[in-house]
């Protein structure tokens, strides 16, 4: 008896029973042996039969329908999970579209090839992917980081009007890190800064060459004493009031700001003297224009009249409370 013959001879049962079938479709035992004799093997009805309930003892739950075939009818997840995660992956931003490929080639191998064929369809695909290729080992190296209670270092890289993160010239930061945040379909860094003396927040898929190092983290005491939910809340969310398509001026060197929040999908077109207008679509509300004040007098919003209006009314409270 050849045992290793035997061995690869389950498995490629099983393999094609994973890939064939499914809850509607089954596998009849002919097209099965036939499949393994390809392959070289030897096989019969009597084979299989026991190849396929030493598989049922190990665990799987085979089924055999009569008149029918065998399907498998348990797997480690559940279609509507794998189409759950196929829909997270293929509308996440800050996964690159060369990663979702990858990604998704791989939940599809996780169940029957008539379920792999319609797991992407009716998927919203976001239009703003980021195109760094490294932002999965980069939460990977962060992560472990945080573990290790170590400081990391990175270049930094920032949004060209072209819509391009800028390589040449990166900053390389040494940073404490303390947590990662997930928000508005990108992570994010939360970390000390030693030389400023507070915490910072830097978006991960802007990140490069990261890299842990010897180094003991500082900023214990500042982590501490931080409420992360507020944090949050006050420095991502814009949600509330209506969502309308507002236009932004902003100068040329400022236009990251509007990638970071908006993504590199917006809609844009060169203003005068160096500075570039865009028109996208979010929640007006106080917690907008409290962040476009934020940005001083070279951000303008310029429309919608109603959004200017309110805009100014909202500045004017602010000086009212003085």
């Amino acid at each position: 008896m050849n045992l290793y013959n035997n061995k690869t001879r389950i498995l490629l049962i099983l393999d094609l029973l994973k890939n064939k079938t499914d809850d509607e479709h089954v596998i009849k035992a002919s097209e099965l042996i036939e499949c393994i004799q390809n392959e070289g093997l030897k096989c019969d009805r009597k084979t299989l039969y026991d190849d396929i309930k030493s598989l049922n003892d190990a665990g799987f739950d085979i089924i055999h329908e009569a008149g029918g075939g065998y399907k498998l009818v348990s797997r480690e997840f559940e279609d509507a999970e794998l189409r759950l995660l196929a829909d997270a992956v293929y509308s996440s931003k800050f996964i690159s579209a060369g990663k979702t490929k990858i990604l998704a080639g791989k939940l599809k191998e996780q169940t029957s090839t008539y379920m792999a064929s319609t797991m992407i369809r009716n998927i919203y695909s976001s239009d703003s992917k980021t195109p760094n290729e490294d932002v999965l080992y980069n939460v990977d190296t962060l992560s472990r980081a945080i573990q290790d209670e170590k400081k990391v270092e990175f270049e930094y890289l920032v949004w060209g009007p072209d819509k391009k993160l800028i390589t040449k010239g990166a900053k390389k930061r040494v940073l404490s890190p303390w947590s990662l945040i997930w928000q508005d379909q990108n992570y994010y860094l939360l970390a000390y800064d030693s030389e400023a003396g507070k915490m910072k927040h830097f978006r991960v898929d802007k990140m490069r060459h990261v890299l842990e190092t010897d180094a003991g983290r500082d900023g214990d005491k500042e982590y501490q004493k931080l409420d992360i939910s507020s944090y949050v809340e006050e420095t991502f969310s814009m949600y509330g009031g209506k969502q309308e398509t507002v236009i932004l001026d902003f100068p040329e060197e400022l236009i990251g700001i509007a990638y970071d929040r908006f993504g590199i999908d917006v809609t844009q077109r060169k203003g005068d003297k160096g500075r570039i207008i865009i028109r996208t679509k979010c929640y007006v509300s106080n917690q907008f224009y409290g962040w476009l004040s934020g940005l001083g007098p070279d951000v303008k919003l310029s429309g919608p009249d109603s959004a200017v209006k309110e805009y100014k009314e909202y500045l004017k409270s602010l000086l009212d409370n003085l």
